[in-house]
């Protein structure tokens, strides 16, 4: 590559930068959503009996710690199975079975109904929101915040998911935190992320580091490959 062509590349990723939008910044403190009282009795009533048939098919109940109970943990507004619609999606943890690890869902609903379920076995998820149509194909995807802290490291991370015809789509993952104070507790060095993007076909993303919360830059991520397998019942 010569040096102008070099230059000239340089100059378009900077540009794309700048056009950028955030999407989550690992700085933040997360604040769950609380369920309405319709949509508490929506979940009571429908989706956790639904998840429960499903777990039970699958033989997976069986594993659920004992006593435990279905819990929503958030929800977010978007437009996630039709463009321009009000819809919200529910993450909730349908039971635990050891350390970090967990029988998960989703529910999509509007106007009291369910219209998409999705189930996983997931871990130390804790809020889910909605992005604004990155690949630009008109519907929200999901952010799904999670994180754990294991022999005193902590990390957390986002997986970036989408309802598609048929499925689940799969955007990848990409870390947002880490520290090591639970190992160095006079040398704690903290990184947090704060992940944007450039929204279109093929999305561009951008990751920007705060070390012990000095900013090291911003520059293009590739993001990391989900291994959650999500199924998606309707």
């Amino acid at each position: 590559m010569t040096r102008i062509a070099y230059l000239a590349t340089l100059i378009a990723v900077a540009a794309l930068a700048q056009n950028s939008k955030p999407i989550f910044d690992g700085r933040l403190t997360l604040r769950p959503g609380k369920l309405s009282a319709s949509e508490e009795k929506l979940f009571t009533s429908e989706i956790v009996p639904d998840a429960r048939k499903e777990w039970r098919k699958r033989e997976r109940e069986s594993v659920c710690e004992a006593d435990f109970k279905p819990a929503a943990i958030d929800i977010a507004p978007g437009s996630f199975t039709a463009p321009g619609s009000a819809q919200k999606a529910i993450l909730y943890k349908y039971c635990t079975f050891g350390h970090g690890m967990a029988l998960d869902g989703i529910a999509v609903i509007e106007n009291d109904r369910v219209l998409a379920h999705i189930l996983f076995e997931g871990g130390e998820n804790n809020a889910i929101g909605a992005l604004p149509d990155i690949n630009a194909n008109g519907l929200s995807e999901m952010a799904i915040a999670g994180g754990m802290t294991n022999q005193g490291i902590t990390s957390a991370w986002i997986s970036i998911i989408e309802i598609a015809p048929g499925g689940v789509a799969r955007l990848g993952q990409v870390e947002t935190y880490s520290d090591n104070c639970g190992v160095e507790e006079n040398n704690c060095k903290t990184t947090a992320n704060r992940i944007s993007v450039v929204s279109g076909k093929t999305p561009a993303f951008y990751r920007e580091s705060f070390v012990n919360k000095k900013s090291m830059g911003r520059a293009p991520i590739a993001l990391d490959k989900d291994e959650v397998q999500y199924e998606l019942l309707r």
